[in-house]
């Protein structure tokens, strides 16, 4: 009799277990497409919906790479002053972003120019902050032209380093 119900309670598991499963709901999108394997999804607290991660539409955007160099030594511009200097530089095939340094004690603007007869000036090219760091995705210039916006106190040297992430 004991033996009976072990078993009769082991099939009562077994269909309990098996009635688990045919209620189980894969993740899905909000167009009720299912979720591929190749993307990274964010849950959207929807049921069982998600979104691939970094859309407006996630809750939570996908986190940035770190920046990682490309090069060993940074690119440096020395000398600059309110005079328009110009540059010749050439970026790694493998490099997305560069980090722009400016060390200076004063703002400084650099643009991508075609050769080295052309030059920035005070309203064009990139503003870059006294003292601030930034990544910034880049372009294939063979030439670039800086200039101080007002004059530095001590010998302004910003640095140019190509690498990929942010």
């Amino acid at each position: 009799m004991r033996r009976r119900w072990v078993i009769g309670g082991l099939a009562l598991g077994a269909l309990a277990l098996l009635a688990g499963q045919a209620s189980y709901e894969p993740w899905h999108q909000p167009d009720c497409f299912g979720v591929i394997g190749q993307v990274i999804f964010c849950a959207t607290g929807k049921g069982r919906e998600a979104v691939p991660c970094g859309l407006m539409t996630s809750p939570l955007n996908v986190m940035t790479a770190p920046f990682v160099r490309a090069t060993i030594d940074p690119i440096i511009f020395d000398g600059v002053t309110t005079t328009p200097k110009q540059f010749a530089i050439s970026k790694p095939a493998n490099a997305t972003t560069y980090r722009f340094v400016n060390p200076c004690d004063v703002d400084v603007r650099i643009r991508k120019v075609g050769s080295l007869s052309e030059t920035v000036t005070a309203t064009t090219g990139v503003r870059y902050l006294a003292r601030t760091v930034e990544v910034i995705g880049t372009s294939n210039p063979s030439f670039v032209s800086i200039m101080a916006v007002s004059a530095p106190s001590t010998p302004c040297a910003p640095e140019l380093q190509y690498g990929n992430g942010s």
